[in-house]
């Protein structure tokens, strides 16, 4: 008898356990018509400069984490959208040119919850969760009026360590956002892995924006996980 509860109990701490993993999803915020898919896609530095950030990092550090988080993230978006979509380049290293047919992605920073790797990997069940909240804009450059034609949110974390998931260690996503930070212990590993869904998210999300308007086929299209009630709300766009 004693066993069977064991048994019981740890296949129930095993499916909490996977049920609240980690998960980013989206908000929408605004949309507008534009004119075709583009060709190239920009992406901007997300500005850290009115996030909120609960990390372990003072100073020099903190300034260089955000550094890092900036990096991992044009990193992580430019690869999946390459890879998925239409070739997408950092804006800071390419000069855009308002004749051609691009988009341009810029970003914010709002939440950033470090948490606890130790309280996800051995207590799991939400303890320790990370966090990770950013405002999306998209621009078209043909435009020139520089108002965004789609704004989302992206939120989510990490409740249970990821890390034992060799999948994961080993994911091309993954390897090119972390390879974007200077240093393998300057970003905790919880975050790392809520930039590579991020980016993920931000790619479903683009790719939803096109699919409906018949500029990709049904392949090419990946649905969005949207927002839903339940969830804590994510800051609203503005």
């Amino acid at each position: 008898m004693a066993d069977n509860r064991a048994g019981i109990i740890w296949a129930t701490g095993c499916a909490l356990l996977l049920a609240g993993c980690a998960s980013i999803s989206v908000q929408p915020g605004s949309e507008t018509s534009t004119m075709s898919k583009p060709k190239k896609i920009y992406v901007e530095s997300f500005s850290t400069a009115k996030g909120v950030f609960n990390v372990d990092r003072e100073g020099k550090e903190l300034a260089d984490f955000k550094t890092n988080l900036q990096a991992m993230m044009v990193a992580g978006i430019t690869y999946d959208l390459t890879k998925r979509l239409v070739p997408a380049v950092p804006a800071a290293k390419h000069k855009m040119d308002v004749r051609e047919s691009a988009w341009l992605i810029r970003g914010e920073f709002v939440q950033v919850n470090q948490g606890s790797r130790l309280l996800r990997g051995v207590v799991g069940f939400g303890a320790g969760a990370t966090k990770l909240v950013c405002k999306v804009e998209v621009y078209n450059l043909a435009d020139q009026n520089w108002k965004p034609f789609l704004t989302f949110t992206t939120t989510g974390g990490s409740n249970a360590e990821p890390g034992a998931v060799t999948a994961i260690a080993t994911d091309p996503l993954t390897l090119v956002i972390e390879a974007a930070a200077s240093g393998a212990g300057n970003v905790a590993h919880g975050i790392t892995e809520d930039t590579n869904r991020t980016a993920r998210v931000i790619t479903s999300d683009l790719s939803d924006y096109m699919y409906r308007r018949h500029w990709i086929t049904e392949d090419q299209w990946v649905k969005p996980k949207a927002y839903t009630p339940d969830m804590e709300p994510p800051p609203s766009m503005k």
